[in-house]
């Protein structure tokens, strides 16, 4: 359960660091929101993992 919430982490803070980078806020207004809901159903995943985990 570790490892899965590790690469759900790793990938959230590579869209966000993306995000970020390519100035896509600026450039690309819709491609930027769609990232953003990927990084928030991400956060929400994690989320639900670790309780789910602390729980066992």
């Amino acid at each position: 359960m570790d490892y899965v919430i590790e690469l759900l982490e790793k990938n959230r803070k590579f869209l966000e660091r993306n995000i970020r980078q390519a100035n896509l806020m600026k450039a690309d207004t819709n491609t930027a929101l769609l990232e953003l809901n990927k990084v928030g159903e991400l956060r929400k995943a994690i989320k639900i993992l670790k309780l789910k985990n602390r729980k066992q």
